[in-house]
């Protein structure tokens, strides 16, 4: 086989490689388990007094309903419609979510853009769906959850 022939060939070997693994891993980042794997859900009051739900994923267990260690992401939904899958869209101008993320104890930041999307939701048992968050470093959180509803009392107004 002429020297040209062969390089062409090692060539397009070394680009299927190279393809076959880059799909992988894509794949891969696809499918990996959410940054933030324990989810938990209560009812909270919303910025006009109203009742809101809060969600919040962590990378610990919580024993204390209410008491969450930074690493969190939290989301607080304040219009629920409890009918059916629903996105609930999160930013700047949204009036029906919002996010926010803690790294680290006191350091939180807000997302600038971002959706949940609530496939289902039980009202005082559970909830189940995804995020995808925005924030203003260009970083993206996002996961699935099935979240345990967390009772203790509070009262709005």
């Amino acid at each position: 086989m002429p020297l040209p022939l062969k390089r062409a060939v090692w060539v397009s070997v070394l680009i299927l490689v190279l393809a076959g693994l880059a799909a992988f891993v894509l794949e891969f980042h696809a499918n990996a388990p959410a940054h933030f794997p324990f989810a938990y859900m209560n009812e909270d009051c919303g910025p006009t007094d109203g009742i809101a739900i809060e969600l919040y994923f962590t990378l610990k267990a919580s024993t204390q309903c209410g008491k969450y260690s930074a690493p969190f992401v939290h989301i607080e939904i304040y219009e629920l419609h409890q009918s059916g899958p629903t996105d609930y869209p999160i930013g700047r101008d949204s009036r029906v979510a919002a996010a926010s993320r803690c790294l680290k104890p006191g350091q939180c930041e807000f997302a600038t853009s971002g959706t949940l999307h609530l496939e289902k939701y039980v009202n005082g048992r559970s909830a189940s769906g995804r995020y995808k968050l925005r924030f203003p470093d260009g970083s993206v959180e996002k996961g699935r959850f099935d979240a345990a509803w967390c009772y203790f009392t509070f009262m709005c107004g």
